[in-house]
């Protein structure tokens, strides 16, 4: 399987600048990598071959209320 990963911008550095989260296998790992923008971290992602974490949702209540009869 290959490994999961989420994008985060750090706000507290100057310049600001995204980090890369990797989840192998359960063990989570920060990359020592920086990057100025979100597009710079999403292509190298992709040609890594891994795949982007979906965000879980809060709440399942759009899911609940799609499916309700009107």
């Amino acid at each position: 399987m290959k490994p999961q990963v989420s994008i985060e911008q750090v706000l507290s550095a100057e310049p600001p600048y995204f980090v890369i989260h990797k989840d192998e296998q359960g063990q989570l790992e920060t990359l020592d990598n920086h990057f100025a923008s979100y597009q710079q971290a999403l292509d190298f992602v992709l040609e890594q071959g891994w795949q982007v974490k979906r965000e879980q949702a809060n709440s399942s209540l759009h899911v609940e209320t799609r499916f309700l009869k009107p």
